[in-house]
């Protein structure tokens, strides 16, 4: 009896096994599991900001670094038309009331590189949920709805991970750096200090480029000897450090007070290139791709 046991077991195990390696190599794989063969990734949102958020958070939290400029990708995502419609299936015969009603969820997606050559052609993900209306509990019934468009979310972006597992681009090692002392909101008169520190040891030397943006416009900062102004900004592309050997790995890039004329919101970034190397956000050949940081700031017009 035992022996007939073990014998179910083990065929068992050897039928859950071929299953294992079948859909391996098929190209399938388990949820939670995606790995990819590329490094930087850039995501352009049209009318589909909801499922980039989704999806840039997924990818960030699986190791692909979100560059802020398709130009520095290996691969952008165009997302595009999402959209949520609500139909109604069935009316109840006796009460004319709602009984049940679809959600239908669209959104297009394709990839290129950052020259335009296709890697992904254009793909519609649709997906459909239906959902019994109970009157008597309208609240919870608008909960539920709620989950549902969620889930729905969540699925697409399982589905849009497995098709960017395709893409060979390959994987570029890259030197892990933030800003240390950054916060999200400063009030006029608060201290703005800033540094840029490297979480891992680097072996070559690299040029350092700061940036502020100010909704789709970019200037370039650099350092000043003027102290009541110590730093300049510049439209055209100048580094705010050259050469910087690997020994310095810690960077103080503003040390100021908030003054009333900065009120606004912005966004600040810092980009590794190898050192010597121009830097144009319109060529992707002459720019490195070695790391960006970046965060949004917001200066208050007035003092908390």
């Amino acid at each position: 009896m035992k022996s007939i046991i073990y014998s179910r077991f083990f065929l068992i195990i050897v039928q859950f096994s071929f299953l294992i390696f079948y859909l391996s190599g098929c190209g399938f794989h388990l949820r939670g599991n995606a790995d990819f063969d590329f490094s930087l990734l850039h995501i352009q949102s049209d009318s589909a900001d909801q499922i980039a958020k989704e999806l840039k958070q997924r990818l960030q939290d699986k190791g692909v670094v979100m560059v802020p400029n398709a130009n520095l990708a290996q691969a952008v995502v165009y997302l595009r038309n999402e959209k949520v419609d609500r139909r109604v299936l069935t009316i109840s015969s006796i009460s004319g009331r709602l009984e049940e009603f679809e959600l239908n969820y669209h959104v297009e997606m394709e990839v290129r590189k950052p020259d335009d050559t296709v890697l992904i052609e254009k793909q519609v993900f649709s997906l459909l949920r239906d959902h019994l209306f109970d009157e008597t509990a309208v609240l919870a019934m608008g909960t539920e709805e709620e989950v549902l468009r969620q889930d729905m979310f969540r699925d697409t972006v399982e589905q849009i991970i497995r098709r960017l597992q395709i893409l060979k681009l390959g994987k570029i090692a890259v030197t892990d750096i933030a800003f240390k002392g950054l916060k999200s909101h400063y009030a006029v008169g608060e201290s703005y200090v800033v540094d840029l520190i490297e979480k891992e040891n680097r072996n070559h030397p690299v040029d350092i480029w700061l940036m502020i943006s100010v909704g789709k416009k970019t200037w370039f900062v650099t350092s000043s000897e003027d102290k009541a102004q110590p730093w300049q900004i510049h439209e055209e592309p100048k580094a705010w450090r050259r050469d910087v050997p690997p020994t310095q790995t810690r960077h103080r890039l503003f040390d100021l007070t908030v003054q009333p004329r900065w009120a606004g919101e912005y966004v600040l970034r810092a980009v590794y290139t190898a050192a010597g190397a121009d830097f144009d956000l319109k060529e992707k050949a002459t720019t490195l791709r070695s790391n960006i940081v970046e965060a949004s700031i917001v200066f208050e017009k007035d003092s908390l």
